[in-house]
């Protein structure tokens, strides 16, 4: 741990984070999601959210979410994760920020125990977000030592650009799903960096299969609690990233 807090603060190059997941416990972005069609199935403001209202996004059938959350439902059900995201990103970026940044800001205040869920078209969806500060502290130390920190995620990018205004996270470069460009999960998260003009970096954070082009992007590739995916800590060990639990 300590090589990779020396990390953080030396050494030349940018540095890269994935967010849901791996700088917090839970998805942001999903978790905001529900939040939001919550609010508009009821009628409430996301402050006033909690988690018997989600549930009752089981009962949308009939109503204008029943399409929006069949289609999520059916992309999750079938691993299609590139084509869940993008739904996402296109319902909230109809949404003005302020809201989006409210549901954001409820999340962690609501949905961090990980026990709210409901259940549609036979899918299970979970809502947790939890904030873990070692995590958070790696990316400020980045930030301290004035390295071109970006923050690549397949999040919609007003949800992570909230997460930004929440923890005052200055001078990062957020690269996320914004309907217009590629959707920065898999190899897109290397194709957008590249549009942005980073070929290289020095360090790479990420916690899933869908990060690991851009951990390869990295001369230090970090995995963030990959917990029983023997998959991923097989590979972490073929490419000598290093683990962080």
């Amino acid at each position: 741990m300590q090589d990779l807090w020396e990390l953080c603060h030396q050494g030349e190059g940018p540095a890269l984070f994935d967010m849901d997941g791996t700088l917090f416990a839970g998805d942001l972005g999903e978790t905001s999601f529900f939040v939001l069609l919550a609010c508009e199935l009821l009628h409430k403001e996301p402050q006033a959210i909690n988690a018997s209202d989600v549930t009752l996004l089981e009962q949308s059938k009939g109503t204008g979410l029943e399409h929006i959350l069949g289609s999520y439902s059916s992309a999750v059900r079938q691993g299609l994760m590139k084509e869940a995201y993008a739904i996402t990103a296109d319902y909230v970026q109809t949404l003005p920020y302020a809201k989006v940044l409210s549901a954001c800001i409820r999340c962690f205040e609501a949905f961090g125990d990980n026990s709210c869920s409901f259940l549609f078209d036979g899918v299970k969806h979970s809502l947790f977000v939890k904030k873990e500060q070692h995590m958070l502290a790696f990316l400020q130390a980045c930030l301290h030592a004035k390295k071109a920190v970006f923050l690549v995620s397949a999040s919609p990018l007003q949800v992570v650009i909230a997460f930004c205004e929440m923890f005052a996270l200055s001078g990062i470069t957020p690269i996320a799903a914004d309907t217009r460009h590629e959707l920065p999960y898999g190899p897109g998260k290397v194709e957008r960096l590249a549009q942005a003009g980073v070929l290289a970096a020095q360090l790479a954070f990420g916690n899933s299969i869908g990060d690991r082009e851009m951990l390869q992007l990295a001369r230090f590739g970090v995995l963030r609690n990959p917990g029983g995916d023997t998959v991923l800590r097989t590979l972490a060990q073929e490419k000598a990233w290093m683990i962080v639990d």
